[in-house]
């Protein structure tokens, strides 16, 4: 990677930057959780319930987690320490944020995150991509998403042709991201990678049905997406 583009990235200017946000969201999660605690106090829950929630919920946001980390490991090393870790822990996805990085740098003519030939000009865009590309979530959530929400389940609640519909755009959209990975024959390990995960949901799936363990069912997709990169790089090494 362009020693240039990793001295901007790794700076200690860019880890300033980055580290207010994260404080700031850091101290609103303990604002929100002395605030649900003084209010379940309040209303008569026992302390030793309280704390009991508190670790189960920790506990329980490990497994969801595992696949962000993964994610930006691989972000780490074309664009440094400080913007995957600002990008994945405040405001986005990790779908979203790989996607949208990739997207911008092919956009001028290289091959991905990854190509060498990505300068310092190319990676602030970068970074103005995923930013601006995420920002516009909160202001439509916030102005448009109970009216949306409202007429979207007055459509599902008709029935017929509009809950077909529903169902269609939906898989309309799965379908725009999966069939070139699919028709890929060349790419074993992405082949490989696909196989293994969807296996595995099945099998979580029909585990979580017979025995009960809801969160089996509820943890498929992260496990799945372990799974998969998993099975990838032992079919890889293998290749």
């Amino acid at each position: 990677m362009n020693s240039e583009v990793m001295a901007i990235a790794n700076s200690g200017l860019v880890f300033l930057l980055a580290l207010i946000p994260i404080v700031l969201v850091v101290i609103q999660a303990f604002i929100f959780l002395g605030s649900a605690w003084k209010e379940g106090r309040k209303i008569g829950i026992k302390q030793g319930t309280l704390r009991k929630v508190v670790v189960n919920s920790v506990l329980f946001s490990i497994i969801p987690s595992l696949p962000i980390i993964l994610i930006m490991a691989v972000l780490m090393p074309a664009l440094g320490k400080y913007i995957p870790w600002l990008r994945l822990t405040v405001l986005g996805s990790a779908p979203y944020e790989n996607m949208a990085a990739d997207l911008a740098v092919k956009s001028f003519g290289l091959f991905g995150i990854a190509d060498p030939g990505m300068t310092p000009s190319i990676f602030i865009s970068v970074v103005w991509v995923m930013t601006l590309g995420v920002v516009s979530y909160p202001f439509v959530n916030g102005f448009f998403l109970k009216k949306y929400d409202g007429k979207l389940e007055k459509v599902k609640s008709g029935g017929g042709f509009a809950e077909v519909a529903m169902g269609t755009l939906f898989l309309g959209v799965m379908a725009a991201y999966m069939p070139p990975m699919l028709i890929d024959y060349q790419n074993v390990p992405g082949l490989a990678a696909v196989a293994g995960s969807g296996v595995l949901v099945i099998l979580l799936d029909k585990i979580a049905k017979k025995t009960g363990i809801r969160s089996l069912g509820e943890f498929s997709f992260p496990l799945a997406m372990l799974f998969g990169m998993v099975v990838s790089v032992i079919v890889a090494n293998i290749m």
